[in-house]
């Protein structure tokens, strides 16, 4: 149907399906309505049945709707393609609809239409002719036909148009080569035979053209790839004429050489006179089955966006092996081809290939050729080259897209130096250098979404097998650590073998020794060898930190840590962290902490295996928990004001700790190491080691003491058996001794009573610690009822800790005194002792047992009748306790205050404290104080147990 100039109907297919009338884009509704439109269209005129387009859209299996959906569809575009005035060019006919469209309105029709002349043209002899036709041929697609397409009818038509777009390629390859423009062939049939390492004619193809531009050694190489993958693929040797081929090429046949260039007619744009530029059009073909990055790809659209704004010229796409930059960039590139006009041009730069990274002296040449300059223009050296090419593209709205750059070195030659030419760089390596400049766009790639990952599932193994399963298809995601490269290799497992259920697969993959080796595919592709080229690439540090890491028990590491796995100083810890961070072997999940996703640990544990001997990683392991032994005494000295036991490491001391202050820094610290440090404990008494396990036990006191009992329970029971391995009678005292401690802070004094009894007859003459048992075992009487002998232990104790000058368990005396006659020793002492205390402890006023005693402090004064006194100290426990992050210590002093506050009749104020108290308790998540904190919220009084 003709329209008038400007309304003309144009349609596309070779790409995601779209129209247009005359400039404007018209809406074409959902995936299904445009696979009726291209049906129709594809069927150039003639009439498409009811069923027939019923089955074009899907397939057997119709909805119950399909009649009444398909009746909308053409409704809704018939409506949309009908032009202001007149009928428009969709109608009924036949039992079914017709399409008619003018001539050249289908881009598929223009494609088929040139190829037919280009391949008259080359019957003729007019290979030049062939040629341009096929250049203008190959410049129509933007994009995989019929992206986003449903429906069988798409399938097939989609499969039929790649192929006609390959037949295209493969003989514009060969009449380059007839030409003698052999090395304008070469980065086309590159990205051709990587994509279709089995097409035997494509190989021949590139091995003649790298032999005639003088590259025999790679012209070798891609027959002994292309040997390789159909082995590994088929079974089967190369065909007769790529071996001979290979022959003639091994004895250098004079046959083979190239026939001499013709000159150039100026009229014949694809191949332009000297000072003529054509608009290259180097990128690979889109990827198949490319899902989401909607963000990432609206980044990109954004980076290269010409609004007037100052935009970037350099967008760097960074993220780890396998994690999908190459699709998203040629992905995108293809769909943002009307944006630069001038041409888009690609270059794998191999800087993580094992034979080494690509020349830029010969990328800056095929990208010069294929602008239009001949041979004889392009200079030899690679700078002269590069300033060409820089002067070739100034002023052209030109994409350049680098791949694989290792390092800022390898892209500096094809950086363009202002205009509108965009330059996007893929690294698996961060390039933090380049990040540095204000015309940089910095994209990281992460892992797919959950969403992403189930609609590849869903593409590569259809709904049924995909849904079959919910179960086991998101277990897949998971295994495959969301990453594309891992679960694309897992999909083509399932897909070469279609008797297994996804179930079947989780199963392998689930078995952690088997994981790695399961995602792989025969040949090159595994995750495993991408792992392994990015690690050659690591700084020696970094490289040997690697399989040390699998020695580390938790899920993040910082410099000290690294440093001590390492067996070297913190600076070179923190930068081989920094330098795993930067090729995306660990992220860094916040300032300083590092981590590893699971398929990185366990290509960790393998090279463990591989390269450690067992008596390498003991030492490594005895390391780490010396480490972790230092730094728990220096937390608990911040907490209690007294590491208790000074236990020097086992190994010597480390050369770096973490800096700890007070109580705040010690929780802070000790936050995401407690696991690592329970962790250890299992792991140094698994290896007999009972010497550390016992010791790291005891040191979680300071933090369990602060955030769980009943945690520490499980340490000091732990850490007594350990104790009991060692047959050290100063040790199970010890050992003992907490675990009276321990039982003691749960009010289960009765099972507190034998553990204490018992650590005083192994205790050894002078041992300090005897002093702390002797006070504890005071407190447990008290709590039986027994306290006459209660008061017999405080005498004893509090008289060695002054006999000795040992302030610190005089204060832990005085204060346990505090605790057991609270309720019946006149205020007046209890405000001296809890005032003495403080004194003793004036160097950390922010440790537990001196914020206990300024709470101690104001009950004694508000007994005393000294109200605003009493407001004043409890005021200052609670500013104090929150300060030092004890988030128990400040729930204590906050439910406490709420009891003073509702005793003086100001139950509005109590509230608003008891509240606070709750959100500390349910923070730590201590259900049993919540509950108890709620049901008193409005009765609780003055009960003495800030230190409970």
């Amino acid at each position: 149907m003709a329209e008038a100039d400007g309304t003309a109907l144009r349609f596309a297919v070779l790409g995601p399906v779209r129209a247009w009338r005359g400039e404007a884009a018209l809406d074409l509704g959902s995936p299904q309505q445009q696979a009726v439109l291209a049906t129709l269209l594809l069927h150039h005129g003639r009439p498409v049945g009811r069923d027939e387009l019923l089955y074009a859209v899907w397939g057997e299996e119709l909805p119950a709707s399909a009649v009444g959906t398909l009746r909308s569809y053409v409704s809704r575009l018939r409506r949309n393609l009908r032009p202001a005035s007149g009928t428009g060019p969709l109608v009924s006919a036949g039992g079914g609809y017709a399409l008619e469209t003018g001539a050249d309105a289908l881009d598929a029709d223009v494609l088929e239409d040139v190829l037919t002349a280009a391949g008259r043209a080359r019957s003729a002899g007019e290979h030049r002719r062939a040629a341009e036709l096929l250049v203008r041929a190959l410049d129509l697609p933007q994009g995989t036909p019929l992206a986003g397409v449903p429906g069988p009818f798409a399938e097939r038509e989609r499969d039929r148009l790649a192929e006609l777009l390959l037949g295209a390629e493969q003989q514009l390859a060969e009449i380059r080569l007839e030409l003698g423009r052999h090395t304008e062939a070469v980065p086309a049939l590159t990205g051709l035979v990587r994509q279709y390492p089995l097409r035997e004619r494509l190989t021949e193809l590139l091995m003649l053209a790298l032999y005639r531009s003088g590259r025999q050694g790679e012209a070798l190489g891609a027959f002994l790839d292309t040997q390789r993958h159909l082995d590994d693929e088929l079974g089967v040797a190369p065909g007769p004429e790529l071996q001979s081929l290979y022959g003639r090429i091994l004895r250098a046949d004079p046959v083979l050489a190239a026939p001499q260039p013709e000159a150039e007619p100026a009229a014949i744009a694809a191949f332009a006179p000297l000072s003529g530029y054509l608009a290259p059009r180097l990128l690979p073909q889109p990827p198949a089955g490319f899902v989401a990055r909607n963000e990432e790809r609206q980044q990109l659209d954004e980076a290269c966006a010409e609004d007037g704004s100052r935009t970037p010229r350099l967008i760097v796409v960074a993220g780890a092996a396998g994690s999908g930059k190459t699709s998203l960039v040629v992905h995108w590139a293809h769909t943002a081809a009307d944006r630069f006009p001038d041409g888009r041009l690609y270059a794998d730069l191999q800087g993580f290939d094992p034979r080494g990274p690509a020349d830029p002296a010969g990328i800056l040449h095929a990208f010069l050729r294929a602008m239009g300059v001949p041979d004889d223009e392009i200079p030899a050296a690679t700078a002269a080259r590069a300033e060409l090419f820089r002067d070739r593209i100034r002023g052209r709205r030109l994409l350049v897209v680098l791949d694989n750059a290792r390092c800022i070195d390898d892209i500096t030659p094809f950086l363009c130096d202002g205009g509108p030419a965009r330059t996007v760089v893929c690294s698996r390596h961060a390039l933090g250098g380049l990040v540095l400049r204000e015309e940089v766009t910095y994209l990281p790639v992460g892992a797919f979404t959950a969403t992403a990952a189930h609609e590849l599932l869903r593409q590569r193994l259809g709904d049924e097998r995909t849904l079959k399963d919910p179960k086991a298809a998101r277990r897949l995601v998971e295994l495959c650590d969301f990453l594309p490269l891992a679960l694309s290799i897992a999909l083509a497992r399932l897909v070469m073998h279609p008797q297994w259920s996804v179930a079947d697969l989780v199963a392998e993959l689930e078995d952690e020794q088997a994981r790695l080796g399961a995602l792989g595919l025969s040949g090159d592709r595994s995750v495993q060898r991408e792992l392994g080229l990015s690690r050659r690439h690591l700084p020696p540090a970094a490289a040997r930190l690697l399989p040390l890491l699998a020695l580390h028990p938790g899920p993040e590491t910082d410099a000290l840590t690294a440093a001590v796995l390492l067996d070297d100083v913190s600076a070179t810890g923190r930068q081989a962290l920094a330098d795993l961070a930067a090729l995306h072997l660990l992220t860094e999940s916040r300032p300083g902490r590092y981590q590893a996703h699971d398929l990185v640990r366990l290509y960790c544990g393998q090279l463990l295996e591989e390269e450690l001997t067992v008596r390498d990683r003991e030492r490594a392991t005895q390391r780490l928990a010396d480490y972790y032994l230092a730094a728990t005494a220096v937390a608990n000295t911040a907490v209690f004001g007294d590491p208790l036991i000074p236990f020097p490491p086992v190994g010597g001391p480390p050369r770096a700790l973490p800096r700890i202050d007070d109580t705040r820094d010690a929780l802070r610290w000790w936050g995401p190491e407690a696991a690592v440090i329970r962790r250890l404990i299992d792991i140094c008494a698994a290896s007999r080691d009972h010497e550390r396990a016992w010791r790291l036990a005891h040191n979680t006191a300071g933090y369990y003491a602060c955030t769980d009992i009943s945690a520490w329970l499980e340490c000091a029971t732990l850490g007594l058996c350990a104790a009991e391995q060692l047959q050290d009678p100063a040790t199970s005292a010890r050992a003992h001794t907490l675990m009276g401690i321990v039982l003691g802070q749960l009010d289960r004094p009765r099972e507190a009573q034998p553990h204490l009894e018992r650590a005083l007859r192994l205790h050894q003459p002078g041992d300090r610690r005897r002093i702390l048992t002797t006070g504890m075992l005071g407190s447990v009487h008290h709590d039986l009822g027994r306290a006459d002998l209660g008061q017999q232990c405080f005498a004893e104790a509090l008289e060695t800790a002054r006999a000795t000058g040992d302030a610190f368990m005089e204060a832990f005396v005085l204060h346990r005194m505090c605790m057991a006659d609270m309720a019946v020793a006149p205020p007046e002492e209890i405000l001296h002792r809890a005032r003495h205390v403080r004194r003793l402890l004036a160097e950390r006023p922010q440790a537990q047992m001196a914020l206990g005693m300024l709470g101690f402090e104001a009950h004694a004064l508000d007994r005393l009748g000294r109200t605003a006194e009493a407001e004043s100290t409890w005021r200052r426990v609670i500013e104090l306790s929150g300060d030092a992050g004890d988030d128990h210590l400040h729930g204590l002093a906050q439910s406490q205050f709420a009891a003073f506050l509702e005793s003086h009749g100001r139950a509005g104020e109590a509230a608003a404290h008891l509240d606070v108290a709750i959100a500390l308790y349910r923070k730590r998540e201590d259900g049993r104080t919540v509950a108890a904190l709620t049901r008193r919220l409005t009765t609780l009084g003055p009960t003495g147990q800030i230190l409970g």
